[in-house]
């Protein structure tokens, strides 16, 4: 299917021109795709004076029939099913975490758990239509606090895997971020 855009339109003294073009809709997967795009990182501190890293993945995303998100609020049956809490995909996006030991990356853990930072983002396109959708999405990490009780402190180096799942379950490929020293934007 051909659309057309308005691409550029020149005002002159006689009258206006406007230039028209089509272009092929984009034949994306039906699979999310994702590309990092990237980490943005702020460090901060609370009014107790408390030193915290605000950090904001960034992935871009293609999907052939745009059933990104969830939106429970103006679709119910967004939070039922396997959508509901406690459930498999009640998030729709999954973070992992990964601390540099040694070298190496590893599953940053707490008390024997992996830490993950899963969530929700809502729907891309709220008009029900199938049609292929690209764009970024603006993931704020959970803030990293400096505190001597938690596994993240000055100077390390983290690192973080994303993926989302569409409506229909379609899992994305795994993106890897790129490194960041936490609390060094002071």
């Amino acid at each position: 299917m051909k659309r057309n855009r308005l691409l550029l339109g020149l005002a002159f003294l006689a009258g206006s021109l406007g230039l028209t073009a089509c272009y092929n809709e984009p034949d994306f997967e039906s699979t999310p795709n994702l590309i990092f795009r990237g980490l943005e990182q702020h460090t901060l501190r609370t009014p107790t004076n408390i030193t915290y890293d605000s950090l904001i993945l960034v992935v871009r995303f293609q999907d052939g029939d745009g059933d990104l998100g969830l939106s429970e609020t103006e679709y119910p049956e967004d939070i039922k099913g396997q959508f509901a809490p406690n459930q498999p995909y009640f998030h729709n996006i999954f973070v992992n975490v990964y601390k540099k030991v040694n070298g190496k990356f590893l599953q940053l853990q707490v008390n024997g758990v992996p830490y993950t930072l899963p969530g929700r983002f809502p729907r891309v396109s709220i008009d029900g239509r199938q049609e292929p959708l690209e764009g970024d999405i603006r993931y704020s990490l959970d803030r990293i606090y400096e505190d001597r009780n938690s596994p993240i402190k000055r100077g390390d180096t983290l690192r973080f895997d994303a993926k989302i799942v569409d409506r229909a379950l379609h899992e994305s490929l795994t993106v890897t971020s790129s490194e960041v020293i936490v609390f060094s934007k002071q």
